[in-house]
């Protein structure tokens, strides 16, 4: 039986009213003419779950005409709308055969099945011999057991069961709790008479007659046929179920680029925009939270920085649901009066390194830019990245990057900019963090070795210490220095300091160092170290 809370049709209301009284009058041992008219409300039932057939096959007729208009919005939903079709008609198939082979059991007939579809056919309910028959129908429906559960009536179940599994899975999620409510409840608790708990198999097929049971397999095809009708509509109506409705229509023009250099094209793109103007629009864009006015959100953004300036943000759309997030992005160019060349550092180059430049031009994609660069000893620029160029220079000659642009075909000059070339600075060598002064022995000891700093020198370049001397006034005779290859002491050295006393001095000196442009002394070419 269908759930007891679900919202019936008027149609589902005269069904279940009509097979209660039905049942009632069967149990109260009625006349035959009472009976007769009960046949007369079966064969109406046939004929109205056909009708009824007919106008779910146009609901189909109109989804299918939807998707052939527009497959790749349609095309989801019709996909779980087949599937409805093809597990919808195999349950009632199903259900059609198993009142044929009941029938068929009950009369006894010889040509089975299919004689029996044919009586039906022909003849109507009224072509049934045992109308009032309760032990063979119980017999084929419930079996030898106490609840049902190893015959046909179990075997229905189970199918009626699994069907409407499958039909929550397909469904619009916003129509599945009133499928839940029109489907069929075979898991309800009833009572008989006597107070008896029965199950739904018992409750429905223990002890009825033939005409009982057939009454009843066309009320559960009546419900399923109900349930598929609406939800079919429901898949259908899910399709444009989020669709915004409009009230102004514009044509709008977009630009390719609002900059446009003289000897290029202007290029833009025009199409017509719908909108509702009486919905209010929110946006976030930049940190700033705008509103619409008419329908359409403005922007406003002030020309600060030079070049590409892209923005992005969120508009927001009232649906029945609440707010819906829409992303948006997009970009613009800021033109400055000249072409800007600027380095990242300095306006020096530096030899032995790698010296970035960053280019652009107003109104002109870097893509576009050709940059060359002439001078420094045979200097050369390479791009990294859109705008973002190194240049390498040999020698102290002065450099100058020249800029060009290819628009429409054309070689464009837009400008250049000389540059200075000078060596990289001495680095600065240094014991620890001194470079000189009173020190414990025991901190000159744990050292243990020199090294080099760029102090003051922006870009990230290395030297490494190539060799020293280190020397001793102890007050007594003097010795000759100790050499080290490296930025190591040696353990000459070390040993000779470990022997100091306070007021002793180091002496460091011919200190050289190695980096990107070859061997040179440092900064401070001594160094004079006081042990405390």
């Amino acid at each position: 039986m269908g759930a007891t809370n679900c919202p019936e049709t008027p149609r589902q209301k005269m069904i279940s009213m009509m097979y209660l009284v039905y049942t009632a009058l069967l149990a109260l041992n009625v006349s035959v003419e009472i009976l007769q008219a009960f046949v007369t409300v079966g064969d109406s039932m046939e004929t109205t779950n056909q009708l009824f057939s007919t106008k779910i096959e146009n609901s189909y007729y109109n989804f299918e005409r939807a998707y052939v208009a527009n497959p790749e919005k349609v095309g989801a939903n019709w996909e779980k709308a087949k599937q409805v079709r093809k597990e919808t008609k195999d349950i009632l198939n199903y259900i059609d055969d198993m009142k044929y082979d009941l029938v068929s059991e009950v009369e006894g007939l010889k040509g089975g099945k299919e004689e029996a579809k044919k009586i039906l056919k022909e003849q109507g309910y009224n072509g049934i011999q045992s109308k009032d028959n309760y032990t063979k129908p119980t017999q084929y429906f419930i079996g030898g057991t106490e609840d049902g559960s190893s015959a046909k009536a179990m075997e229905l179940r189970k199918k009626i069961e699994a069907y409407q599994a499958k039909m929550l899975n397909l469904a619009d999620t916003r129509f599945v709790d009133r499928l839940k409510k029109m489907q069929i409840n075979t898991k309800a608790h009833y009572k008989n008479q006597s107070g008896q708990n029965l199950n739904w198999q018992m409750y429905n097929f223990n002890n009825t007659i033939t005409l009982a049971d057939l009454v009843l397999l066309n009320k559960f095809k009546s419900e399923i046929q109900n349930a598929e009708f609406d939800m079919v509509n429901s898949l259908l109506s899910a399709v444009s179920a989020d669709d915004y409705k409009f009230d102004n229509v514009r044509a709008k023009v977009v630009p390719k680029a609002t900059y446009v250099m003289q000897g290029d094209n202007y290029e833009a793109e025009v199409f017509v925009a719908a909108y509702d103007s009486k919905t209010q629009l929110r946006a976030d864009v930049r940190g700033a939270n705008l509103v619409s006015d008419s329908g359409v959100i403005k922007l406003k953004f002030g020309a600060g920085a030079v070049g590409m300036q892209k923005y992005q943000g969120v508009v927001y759309v009232k649906g029945d649901k609440g707010e819906v997030p829409y992303p948006f992005s997009g970009e613009y160019f800021v033109a400055a009066p000249a072409v800007t060349i600027s380095p990242t550092n300095m306006n020096v180059f530096y030899i032995g390194v790698d010296n970035p430049v960053s280019i652009s031009a107003p109104g002109v994609s870097a893509d576009q830019l050709n940059v060359s660069i002439t001078g420094g000893g045979g200097a050369t620029i390479s791009k990294v990245s859109a705008g973002k160029y190194i240049v390498n220079v040999k020698t102290q000659q002065e450099a100058q990057v020249v800029v060009s642009a290819n628009i429409g075909g054309k070689v464009v000059k837009q400008g250049d900019m000389k540059f200075r070339v000078k060596k990289i600075p001495a680095p600065k060598a240094m014991v620890g963090s001194s470079d000189g002064g009173r020190i414990a022995k025991e901190i000159l000891v744990a050292q243990g070795q020199l090294k080099v700093v760029m102090d003051g020198f922006d870009f990230p370049v290395r030297y490494n210490v190539t060799e020293f001397q280190m020397t001793f006034n102890t007050g007594g005779d003097g010795q000759a220095p100790l050499v080290s290859r490296g930025a190591r002491f040696t353990p000459e050295m070390i040993s000779q300091i470990q022997r100091l006393r306070r007021g002793n001095k180091v002496y460091i000196e011919g200190i050289r160092a190695k980096g990107p442009d070859g061997d040179k002394s440092v900064q401070n070419p001594q160094m004079i170290f006081t042990i405390q």
